[in-house]
């Protein structure tokens, strides 16, 4: 089926509020923590960066820094040299999944109501989307394949479709012109959150904040502590742009997103109500 650009960008924001819960909740798992500092990390940014960087294999922090887009190197690169030092990669990988599946068996249960489909549905459209072409963590993931359980196929599959839409993302804020402390910029201004309250949380100091910033308000983009029309627009653009994106993944699920949505927007309010994944201002389309 071919989805017209409106509905696409419909069934694009929904997918996104179901998936990023479900997929992200191994970010805000105690389950994870205690098996990253099984390995000997207990800091969060090293778990972090190295347990989500894992799918590049034992990369470098500033292969790592790259894929994800928007934190500053000077945060990653050591994170990632510590983790490194203290582990390896398959055990990062394994302490990754393993706390990921054992937080969604707590808050979901082992087996909830529609698994199986849904992991068919979100497998479904991950494998639509093509290796390559410039999204690191999805095609990262894609090469780690599925671990074989039905809670860890269901969270490998939103991962993918997840880090898919991420890797999106980064090629659209690139390819409109902003460099990575803009984006978390306009991040903050798209979600009407306070101006460097996001930013500041992927590492950027003070006087690169303070240069970005002024070049976004040299452009006409900001004024103030809001974006100007201009800003509004281009911000627009690069969601539109995102969204267009996902064309392949939200064509593969066609006429079963109803039912998809249906499955997991429960789950989703379970994963927010334990705590699991923080109320997101990016979840515009639920209440």
């Amino acid at each position: 089926m071919t989805l017209p650009e409106g509905e696409l960008r419909r069934r694009s924001r929904l997918l996104r509020d179901v998936v990023e819960p479900i997929a992200a909740n191994v970010y805000f798992a105690p389950e994870a923590r205690e098996a990253y500092a099984a390995l000997g990390l207990a800091d969060f940014g090293p778990s972090y960066f190295a347990s989500r960087g894992g799918c590049l294999g034992q990369a470098p922090g500033e292969v790592i820094t790259a894929a994800f887009g928007v934190f500053d190197p000077l945060l990653v690169v050591p994170a990632v040299a510590e983790a490194w030092s203290t582990t390896d990669v398959a055990s990062m990988l394994a302490a990754r999944e393993r706390g990921a599946v054992a937080s969604l068996k707590r808050i979901l249960g082992p087996s909830p109501g529609g698994l199986e489909r849904a992991t068919t549905l979100l497998g479904r459209a991950a494998a639509a989307a093509p290796v390559g072409e410039g999204r690191a963590l999805y095609s990262g993931l894609c090469s780690l394949g599925y671990p074989g359980t039905p809670l860890g196929d269901l969270w490998r599959a939103a991962d993918l479709v997840r880090e898919h839409r991420g890797d999106s993302h980064v090629i659209a804020w690139v390819g409109h012109g902003l460099d990575p402390v803009q984006a978390n910029i306009s991040t903050e201004l798209w979600w009407r959150i306070p101006l460097r309250s996001y930013v500041r949380t992927r590492g950027w100091a003070e006087e690169r904040i303070d240069a970005s910033l002024a070049d976004l308000v040299a452009r006409g983009l900001v004024a103030g502590e809001s974006f100007t029309p201009a800003g509004e627009a281009l911000r627009g653009d690069i969601e539109l742009a995102t969204d267009r994106q996902e064309r392949p993944i939200l064509e593969a699920i066609g006429d079963d997103i109803d039912e998809l949505l249906g499955i997991l927007s429960p789950w989703c309010d379970a994963i927010m109500a334990a705590k699991g994944y923080p109320r997101d201002p990016r979840l515009m389309t639920r209440p």
